[in-house]
């Protein structure tokens, strides 16, 4: 973008007209020869002012053969919102489960214990009905 003079723009502070400013030509790609491969690196991106930037997601690939990976890695990242209540019970239980522990296994962390919880619902979600979370639990709990 071509900018105008600056001794111009102080000059003209009292009078009301606006300056003239030169808009630059556009951008061309350059011509690329048949030797020369397509260049695929994406250019970043400015972000707009109160615009948050698109994050692709990133999934993990499951290697659970591979005992290099760590444990994290082999899981899909899905965020929740949780009532206080359940994060403070959440944080309680695991650190009890981590000093119960008889060995030296992989930590009880949260997300372990809410994983838990999934498998428990997924074991049971065939017979889950209702409006809200509240029937929902109604229909699966004993």
């Amino acid at each position: 973008m071509v900018r105008a003079n600056l001794g111009q723009l102080l000059g003209n502070l009292g009078e009301t007209t606006t300056p003239i400013v030169v808009k630059a030509e556009p951008r061309t790609a350059p011509k690329q020869t048949a030797a020369a491969p397509p260049k695929t690196k994406a250019k970043p991106t400015r972000a707009k002012p109160g615009v948050k930037p698109v994050i692709e997601k990133q999934y993990a690939v499951p290697t659970a053969e591979d005992p290099a990976t760590p444990a994290y890695l082999r899981f899909v990242r899905k965020e929740t919102r949780l009532r206080e209540d359940q994060q403070n019970q959440l944080t309680l239980q695991a650190r009890r489960l981590n000093r119960a522990k008889k060995n030296s296994g992989a930590r009880i962390t949260e997300n372990s214990l809410i994983r838990v919880a999934v498998d428990l619902f997924l074991a049971q979600v065939d017979r889950a009905v209702g409006d809200d979370e509240d029937a929902i639990r109604k229909s699966i709990t004993p």
